[in-house]
């Protein structure tokens, strides 16, 4: 018989995990829709009228963002953190490593289920855009995305990419007034989905990286900062809407 002193398997503290939870993503939203922005303070008796919970249950789910970055200390209290011109360049160059690879596996993998999986995406994203939500647009970019990530049969790059999320729409949320930039993203994201359709791995993740250095360049103008460029790659060949037909796949 084993005798040892058990460190992980002990009597576990009661929490109000699902309210925090709850609450956590309430403001996780907020934060990547630009309701709160960086540098706004977290006022905590407004937060508990706004959302009808308590103080403890709050300070659960801000600490819980706190681990996450998303919000941190100062003198007076809670703010929600800024975005470094630093982090900001290396979340896009990440970005366009990572979205670059699966758009490139799911053009060589994907099946015809999957495709018809991206032409669904790719039509709701503009529906998302024609009702001009941006709450609605940042929920079908990210089933976009997973739709990719499922064709690329690569749940790693999926994970890695929620992980950031939170930060990928909060740099989102800079250009959430620019309808023009709007327009530009879709046709950006339709080229993907074009060279995804047509089986070519090398202009898909070209397209992606013209996506993300745009994405970057109009985030860095609406925060008043220079982008940094995530590849040298030049943009796929243009052609017309992706949505509208698919092609090899």
């Amino acid at each position: 018989m084993n005798d040892f002193v058990s460190i992980a398997l002990v009597p576990l503290a009661q929490e109000s995990a699902p309210l925090r939870r709850k609450i956590a993503a309430a403001l996780r939203h907020a934060i990547e829709v630009g309701e709160v922005k960086p540098g706004d303070r977290l006022v905590e008796k407004e937060l508990c009228q706004k959302l009808g919970v308590s103080r403890t249950s709050l300070r659960e789910a801000l600490r819980e963002l706190q681990a996450e970055k998303l919000v941190t200390a100062v003198p007076r209290g809670l703010i929600v953190a800024e975005i470094s011109e630093d982090d900001a360049a290396n979340i896009y160059q990440v970005r366009a490593v990572l979205e670059g690879l699966v758009a490139a596996q799911f053009a060589e993998k994907g099946n015809e289920i999957d495709a018809h999986s991206l032409e669904s995406a790719i039509d709701r994203l503009e529906q998302a855009y024609r009702s001009n939500d941006f709450g609605k647009i940042l929920s079908e970019k990210k089933r976009f995305y997973d739709v990719i990530c499922a064709g690329a049969r690569n749940a790693i790059v999926r994970d890695i990419l929620a992980h950031l999320s939170t930060r990928i729409n909060q740099l989102r949320s800079t250009s959430r007034l620019n309808r023009e930039r709007w327009g530009e993203s879709l046709a950006e994201l339709r080229e993907l989905a074009r060279a995804i359709f047509a089986r070519n791995p090398k202009a898909a993740r070209s397209a992606v990286i013209k996506h993300i250095d745009a994405a970057a360049k109009a985030a860095a103008r609406n925060r008043g900062t220079k982008a940094t460029s995530s590849s040298t790659a030049k943009g796929a060949p243009a052609g017309t809407a992706a949505s509208r037909k698919r092609r090899a796949l």
